[in-house]
């Protein structure tokens, strides 16, 4: 078994910021602006005819009952999350690697956002190798429970599988799994799902400059800082190295930006803000200025009006080009 999500180092810069409510009436479905991609409601929805679905469905059940055992509210299925964690496990069968990476060097949020994956997300990943006998489809059921099984049976410090799957921020999960001669593997890709829509470049920006970025949190959510991180290209990795690397996260912020204030109000130091919040809408311009690459959008809000000094998650983890 491997380690799941390691949760960004800039999380907790969220606790101190003055939150910005997003009342008002609901906004309507429009379509996208020239030049971009929206995410609407519909977004984990896709025609997808997933392997093992019967198998899948037991797990599912099994996720939610332990949840609720904790007192975490159940999560939903999630048809492109599945798909994710599918493509990701028969890659993993077919080159015989174990971990959260892929050989050509993509972590489990790049691989997200390539598939199309907007809202924050985090992967559990299991795995068995035998030797001398297949993995034949009557285990995969079993094998399926037996992996999520193991990681509910972890103990702190230890146990980032466990608290991914009770944790009561995600709101959705697809179950990834593959299979041939001796390996097996398996994938919990978690979501939380929140935004009504978020809409990015629907091409690479050029490096250097900046790139819009919009959003639309739900009414009686409120607006917290929005953080953006930077990685280059991915570079290829060895089967060796990918088994070393036992956890992942997002790379750390290199800017944060804050919510405009009310005229006459400013923030410790003297700011304004960086981007507008209108009746739940965010309007952000993301700089580009590491070169080329990925930047990652990570919008951090919370229902109703969290009390300062509380620590925020991101709603929204969102990838733009730049060239």
């Amino acid at each position: 078994m491997r380690r799941r999500f390691r949760p960004g180092r800039g999380a907790a810069a969220a606790a101190a910021v003055v939150l910005v409510a997003c009342e008002g009436a609901p906004d309507p479905t429009r379509s996208a602006a020239a030049g971009f991609v929206r995410y609407g409601g519909e977004r984990g929805r896709i025609d997808y005819v997933e392997r093992e679905a019967v198998a899948k469905k037991k797990l599912f059940r099994r996720i939610n009952a332990d949840r609720a055992a904790q007192g975490a509210p159940p999560v939903e299925y999630d048809l492109l999350a599945a798909k994710v964690g599918d493509d990701f496990c028969l890659d993993a069968v077919q080159g015989r690697f174990v971990g959260h990476w892929d050989l050509a060097g993509r972590p489990p949020y790049l691989r997200w956002a390539l598939a199309g994956g907007v809202d924050f997300h985090g992967q559990n990943a299991g795995s068995i190798s035998r030797k001398g006998f297949d993995v034949v489809p009557g285990e995969i059921a079993p094998l399926l429970l037996e992996s999520h099984e193991r990681m509910m049976e972890e103990r702190p410090p230890g146990d980032g599988h466990r608290r991914a799957i009770l944790d009561p921020k995600w709101t959705h999960v697809g179950i990834g799994v593959a299979w041939g001669g001796g390996e097996f593997r398996m994938t919990e890709e978690f979501v939380r799902r929140v935004a009504e829509w978020v809409e990015v470049p629907a091409r690479p920006v050029a490096a250097g400059s900046g790139a819009p970025f919009r959003a639309k949190l739900p009414s009686g959510w409120s607006a917290g800082v929005i953080e953006v991180a930077f990685e280059g290209a991915p570079a290829p990795m060895t089967r060796e190295e990918i088994f070393r690397r036992d956890q992942y996260g997002l790379p750390p912020a290199f800017q944060t930006l804050l919510p405009a204030l009310p005229p006459q109000v400013r923030y410790e130091g003297g700011g304004t803000g960086e981007f507008p919040v209108s009746g739940g809408r965010i309007e952000a311009r993301i700089p580009l200025s590491k070169g080329p690459g990925s930047y990652y959008v990570l919008l951090f809000a919370e229902k109703g009006s969290p009390s300062p000094g509380q620590k925020l998650t991101p709603v929204v983890a969102a990838r733009i080009e730049a060239r």
